[in-house]
């Protein structure tokens, strides 16, 4: 009996701060880390949304118009390119891998030149005339959206493998 008061009595005190109470921190912490880097990885997806569907049109604005109606493939093509920007942002890479966000930057540009009108494209226009640009570029659109998001694709396994190889190294290392 006297041993449970003891007991009693030492589980209702304080607790002592050790390596227990550091590591609920450390959790509360990582949590907390996570639960930001979710948010800016869903501020980045709206602003490649943004930058993709109001420009295009597939997002109707008064300030944009298209002359070609939209293709069915311009939809999951952007909702891709969406969804893969926002696990590239959602992972915790090493620090040197920030410095490569150019890949991200390369495939949501070809995104862009994929679901764009291909006569609103005033490069393409300069480039290859009203009728190339409907004759030549418009049929090689569905192949770059598919190039761009295999690239997003490739851009962000090449993250996913940094970030798991600096968790696997030893601390010294």
């Amino acid at each position: 009996m006297d041993g449970e008061n003891l007991t009693i009595q030492v589980l209702s005190g304080p607790q002592p701060r050790g390596l227990g109470s550091q590591y609920v921190e450390a959790d509360s912490s990582r949590r907390s880390e996570r639960t930001k880097r979710l948010w800016i990885a869903f501020a980045w997806a709206i602003g490649v949304l943004l930058f993709l569907a109001l420009p295009t049109d597939l997002i109707p604005n008064p300030v944009f118009g298209r002359e070609v109606p939209i293709r069915w493939w311009e939809y999951p093509v952007v909702g891709a390119t969406v969804l893969l920007t926002f696990v590239w942002f959602a992972i915790q890479a090493p620090p040197m891998e920030f410095q490569k966000n150019g890949r991200l930057v390369g495939a949501v540009t070809l995104s862009l030149f994929a679901v764009a009108c291909p006569v609103c494209n005033k490069i393409i226009l300069l480039l290859l005339g009203t009728a190339g640009a409907l004759g030549v570029w418009a049929p090689l659109q569905p192949y770059i959206a598919a190039l761009s998001v295999a690239l997003l694709a490739l851009a962000l396994y090449l993250r996913i493998r940094a970030a798991r190889k600096v968790k696997t190294e030893p601390a010294g290392a």
